[in-house]
């Protein structure tokens, strides 16, 4: 599944990010189980963690989108 996952993207989206509550940035580490979201606060990084979910979602369906295409294209 990682495969077809583009983690500089993520890192970009994620490490954008201020904590409104301690105006320090998140820092995003991919990992070999994953990735990793070291930030200031437990909030923050709750917030953080939707956030990625949501982008996951967004890579996978497009990932899908690509391979269903190759498959139909022949």
């Amino acid at each position: 599944m990682s495969d077809f996952l583009d983690y500089g993207v993520i890192k970009r989206k994620i490490e954008s990010e201020v904590c409104s509550e301690h105006n320090e940035y998140s820092k995003f580490i991919k990992t070999a189980k994953g990735f990793q979201i070291n930030s200031c606060c437990e909030s923050f990084k709750m917030k953080l963690t939707e956030k990625v979910k949501k982008i996951i979602t967004k890579q996978t369906e497009i990932a899908v989108q690509k391979m269903f295409k190759k498959v139909f294209k022949k």
